[in-house]
C-alpha cells in the first residue's frame, strides 16, 4: 500500500507577528533550527514515505514560496484558490490524490509543529500508516496542563491496543476548546488528550466515513471535481477537518504520543522550546539583557533590555512587537483587525 504525507502549509501564523506576515507566514520562518518548519516537517515524513511521496497542500500565492523550500517537491503542490480552513484543505487534496492514485494510505500534518526527538516520531507515524488500513487514525499528546487553547479527544482507556509498539485507545470524539474549569476536570480524569492535528487514513475508508458521517462536506468533496473550484470554495464553509469530519465520526483510533510536541502557536510556546540562559531568557540576534528574566528577545538590531520579565521583544522588518508573553491571543485579534496587509504596522 502506498504511503503519502500532505503537509498543511497554508496558515497565516497571525500570533507570530512580526516575523510572520501574509507573504512569509510561520511555516517559512526558521525560528527553531537553520532550517523553516516546512522543510523540517518535510524531513521528519521522508523515513516514512520518501521524498517521492510528500504532497503539500497550499494557497496559490504561496505556491512559489513552497517550491523554493522544498525543491524536489516538482508538480506535487495542491493549489488552494484562498485559504478556508482545513477541511476544505484536505477534500481537495484527497480529491487531487484519488486522480493520481487508486488506494493509499494518507497522513495530513500541519507544516508548522514543532516534535522532538524525531526518531519517535518516526517509528510512531509508521504505526499509525499500519492502523490506517482499517480505521481512521489521530495522534494524540497527554496534556501537561489545563490547556485552554487546544482541542481534546476524549478516548476508553480501558479498550487499548498496542500497534507497531505503540499504545492506540478507541477515541469516542472531540471537545472543543474548554473552559479552565474544564480544562482542570479533563486533565483529573485522564482520559482526554490534546488534538494535535495529525490524521492517518486509508483513502477508500475516508470517502466511505465522510459519505457516512459528514454528507455535507462529502457533496463537497463531489463538487470540487464538477465544478469551478473558485467557485467552490467561495460558496464552503471555512471549517477545521476535526468539526467538518472527525467529530462526526462515532469512534476511531487515537495514538498516544511518545514524543514532546508543540503548534508553536504563540510567541511564549517558542520560549518554552528554545534553550534558555541561567535567567530563563532567550535571545536571538545583537541583545543586551540586564536584569531581566524569562523574557524572549528577537532582534536583527542592537537591542537593549533592562529590568524586565516575562517579555516577548521581537523586530522584523515588519515591525517591533512588545507585549507579556502570555498575552498571544490579544495579538492575534489586533494584527487580523489591524493589519490588513504587509504594509501596515511596518
Amino acid at each position: 500500500m502506498r504511503k503519502i504525507a500532505v503537509l498543511m502549509g497554508g496558515g497565516k501564523g497571525t500570533r507570530f507577528w512580526p516575523m510572520s506576515v501574509e507573504s512569509q507566514p510561520k511555516q517559512f520562518l526558521r525560528i527553531t533550527s537553520e532550517k523553516s518548519m516546512l522543510q523540517e516537517t518535510a524531513d521528519r515524513v521522508k523515513p516514512v514515505v520518501g521524498e517521492e511521496n510528500i504532497w503539500v497542500v497550499t494557497t496559490s500565492s504561496l505556491a512559489p514560496r513552497v517550491r523554493q523550500e522544498l525543491p524536489f517537491i516538482g508538480e506535487r503542490i495542491i493549489e488552494e484558490p484562498f485559504g478556508k480552513n482545513t477541511a476544505p484543505a484536505v477534500l481537495l487534496s484527497m480529491r487531487v490524490l484519488s486522480k493520481n492514485y487508486s488506494d493509499f494510505n494518507v497522513a495530513f500534518l500541519p507544516a508548522d509543529h514543532h516534535i522532538r526527538p524525531v526518531e519517535v516520531f518516526v517509528r510512531q507515524l509508521e504505526a499509525c500508516f499500519q492502523a490506517a488500513s482499517e480505521e481512521i487514525v489521530t495522534m494524540g499528546i497527554p496534556p501537561s496542563r489545563p490547556e485552554t487553547g487546544y482541542g481534546y479527544i476524549r478516548v476508553e482507556k480501558e479498550n487499548r491496543r498496542e500497534i507497531g509498539g505503540f499504545t492506540f485507545f478507541k477515541a469516542l470524539g472531540f471537545t472543543e476548546k474548554p473552559s479552565r474549569e474544564r480544562a482542570e476536570e479533563m486533565l483529573k480524569k485522564g482520559n482526554y488528550f490534546w488534538n494535535s492535528g495529525i490524521f492517518v487514513w486509508n483513502a477508500q475508508i475516508f470517502l466511505q466515513r465522510l459519505a457516512k458521517f459528514s454528507r455535507k462536506f462529502y457533496n463537497i468533496y463531489e463538487e470540487m471535481g464538477r465544478r469551478n473550484l473558485e467557485e467552490v470554495y467561495m460558496r464552503v464553509e471555512a471549517m477545521p477537518i476535526d468539526r467538518a469530519f472527525m467529530e462526526a465520526l462515532p469512534s476511531f483510533l487515537m495514538s498516544r504520543a511518545e514524543f514532546h510536541w508543540s503548534d508553536l502557536g504563540s510567541w511564549h510556546s517558542l520560549w518554552e522550546v528554545l534553550k534558555k540562559d541561567p535567567q530563563g531568557n532567550v535571545s536571538v540576534g545583537d541583545a543586551v539583557l540586564h536584569s531581566t528574566s524569562d523574557t524572549l528577545v528577537l532582534t536583527t538590531k542592537k537591542t537593549v533590555v533592562i529590568g524586565v520579565k516575562d517579555l516577548a521583544i521581537v523586530e522584523s522588518p515588519h515591525g517591533l512587537l512588545v507585549m507579556r508573553k502570555d498575552a498571544s491571543s490579544h495579538l492575534k485579534k489586533i494584527i487580523e483587525k489591524e493589519v490588513k496587509n504587509d504594509d501596515k504596522m511596518g
